[in-house]
C-alpha cells in the first residue's frame, strides 16, 4: 500500500529540489555581479565552477527521483524541462566569468555592472516564482512573470545602446568584438530566466 505521508514527503522534496536549483542559479549570478564590480580586476572562477556543479547534482538527483517515483507532484516532463532551464543559467554566466578572466584587464574600462544588476533582479524574481510553485499561487505567479519580461525588455534596450558605443569612429574592432560577445551572454543569460519562467507559467496553467 501506497503511503499518502510518503507521498506528501516525496512531493515536498521535487519542490525543494527545484528551490535549491534556483538558489544556485541565484549564488552564481550573485558571484557575476561581484566580479563586474572590479573592472580591470581578473576573477577568480571557483564561486561558479562550484555553483554549477552543485546545481549539477541537485539536476541529477532530481532525474533520480523521477526515475524512482510512480506519482509527482507535476508532470515529469515538465519537471525535467523546467530543471534544465535552471541548470542553463549558471552555466551561461560560468561562460561569461571564463571569458572576463581571460580579458580582464581590457575591459578595464567596460561597465557591466548595470547589465549584471538586471540578470540578479531577474533571477530575484525567477527563484519567487519557483517559491510560487510549491503553493500553487498562480497570481503571484502571473505577477513575477511580467515583472520578468519588463525588466529584461529594458534590459534588451539598455544592451542595444551599449553595442551602438562599439561602432563609434576610432573604436578597437577587436574589443568591440570581445564586448558584442559578452553583451550576446548577457541577454543569453536573460533569456534562459524568461525561458524558465515561461515554464513555470505553463505548469501553473496547465495545473490549474
Amino acid at each position: 500500500m501506497i503511503s499518502f505521508q510518503r507521498l506528501l514527503g516525496r512531493e515536498d522534496q521535487f519542490f525543494g529540489l527545484l528551490e535549491a536549483s534556483a538558489q544556485e542559479c541565484v549564488r552564481s549570478v550573485e558571484a557575476l555581479r561581484q566580479i563586474v564590480s572590479r573592472p580591470g580586476e581578473k576573477p577568480s572562477l571557483e564561486v561558479f565552477v562550484e555553483a554549477r556543479r552543485r546545481d549539477k547534482e541537485v539536476t541529477q538527483k532530481l532525474e533520480e527521483m523521477l526515475i524512482h517515483t510512480f506519482v509527482t507532484p507535476i508532470e515529469r516532463e515538465d519537471l525535467e524541462e523546467l530543471a534544465e532551464k535552471l541548470y542553463k543559467i549558471p552555466k551561461t554566466v560560468e561562460k561569461f566569468a571564463e571569458r572576463y578572466a581571460v580579458v580582464a584587464e581590457r575591459m578595464a574600462d567596460v561597465h557591466f555592472e548595470p547589465h549584471a544588476e538586471a540578470i540578479a533582479k531577474g533571477m530575484d524574481l525567477l527563484l519567487l516564482m519557483v517559491r510560487a510553485l510549491r503553493a500553487g499561487d498562480i497570481a503571484a505567479i502571473k505577477g513575477r512573470q511580467s515583472e520578468l519580461r519588463a525588466l529584461a525588455r529594458g534590459a534588451e534596450t539598455n544592451v542595444a545602446e551599449s553595442l551602438a558605443l562599439l561602432y563609434r569612429p576610432g573604436a578597437d574592432p577587436l574589443k568591440s568584438i570581445i564586448v558584442k560577445d559578452f553583451y550576446n551572454l548577457i541577454e543569453k543569460a536573460l533569456e534562459r530566466c524568461r525561458e524558465a519562467a515561461a515554464v513555470i507559467a505553463h505548469i501553473l496553467l496547465k495545473n490549474s
